[in-house]
């Protein structure tokens, strides 16, 4: 059997927690694999995995088997950006996207290099994430040839946060004619648990979010108010009853005075004015309550629902309209190599 080069590509913002876990431990249960590389790229983590990859790594880089690699750049984890970036470090013929918590299980590179060996025409992915999101944890695996990544163009980088960016390219992919092959095998769908929060921590969203509002319009919908710390607002409608999931949204700007907030439509003529009566309440011109949220839990549940949501509307466009993904390049930045100090572009 031929043995193709498989590549796990890890990206690691601020999740050195999951990565001293998981990384030494994928290397060793696929190490009886002839032909198989590890790709770390350290995506500007502001904890201690600089620190500890020096210490700990080198011996695997020195066999080969694994590559450091960083990027300074990023104020954000931008999730699709970064997947790009390490499956174009990537030099495998198989390119494997492999969460920073997740479990490849004993001998995973074998099993994805026999399904490949059977058919050059498919990718790998975890089965739907089910009743009670039994798989909601490995979603972000997907196996696919390196000549299909460069071809579908990666993970469309317009998906900011978190959510439906590797279900966004699996549906390009079959759409023109490639094979889901699911894995069922559950040796190799394991992956740390951890809450909701850290999925969004470090992201677009949470990093811009300056303020959030809500009121409630009759029984079953609220109206929520996001400013931005770039001046922007979004307007979301929600079902009381489905956790804070948006259903509509309107976009514009805004303006501070001092009597409140005005809201600015996108072609600048007024929307709402918010007027200020207490520090966590405004009025709006139409006599409606704004009350800030504060609980930190709420705004949070709020901010993975948006992402997901805004996520979801990218991943219908694609399907919907047959358009070029990633028209300006993807995966482009700067990273240094096994702590060298040299630059390598990616253009």
């Amino acid at each position: 059997m031929v043995h193709h080069k498989i590549s796990f590509c890890t990206v690691c913002m601020n999740r050195a927690m999951h990565i001293k876990n998981t990384l030494l431990k994928n290397i060793k249960d696929n190490a009886d694999y002839p032909d198989v590389e590890f790709i770390l790229l350290d995506y500007n983590s502001g904890d201690d995995l600089y620190t500890w990859a020096k210490s700990e790594l080198q011996p695997y880089i020195d066999n080969g088997i694994l590559t450091y690699y960083r990027t300074t750049d990023p104020l954000y984890f931008h999730m699709s950006h970064s997947k790009n970036m390490a499956l174009r470090l990537a030099t495998g013929d198989i390119l494997c996207s492999l969460d920073a918590d997740n479990y490849t299980g004993v001998g995973f590179a074998t099993y994805i290099n026999k399904q490949f060996s059977k058919d050059r025409n498919i990718f790998l992915a975890p089965p739907f994430i089910g009743r009670e999101k039994r798989w909601w944890d490995v979603q972000g695996r997907v196996c696919l040839a390196q000549d299909d990544f460069y071809h579908f163009r990666g993970y469309d980088e317009q998906v900011m946060d978190y959510g439906y960016d590797d279900k966004d390219l699996k549906s390009r992919m079959e759409k023109s004619g490639k094979k889901r092959i699911t894995i069922k095998d559950t040796r190799f769908l394991n992956a740390i648990k951890h809450d909701d929060q850290l999925r969004i921590a470090d992201g677009f969203s949470t990093k811009k979010t300056k303020e959030l509002f809500i009121s409630a319009v009759g029984n079953e919908t609220s109206e929520i108010i996001y400013l931005q710390d770039n001046d922007a607002f979004e307007r979301f409608f929600i079902n009381n009853e489905d956790e804070l999931r948006p259903r509509k949204m309107y976009t514009g700007k805004y303006q501070l005075e001092a009597a409140g907030i005005k809201l600015l439509k996108t072609n600048g003529k007024g929307f709402m004015n918010l007027t200020q009566h207490t520090d966590d309440h405004l009025v709006s011109n139409d006599n409606r309550n704004f009350y800030r949220v504060t609980s930190g839990s709420l705004r949070e549940v709020f901010l993975l629902e948006r992402a997901i949501y805004m996520g979801k509307k990218i991943y219908f466009h694609n399907r919907k309209n047959r358009h070029a993904i990633n028209i300006n390049g993807f995966g482009q930045g700067k990273v240094y190599k096994n702590f060298s100090e040299e630059e390598i572009i990616l253009h």
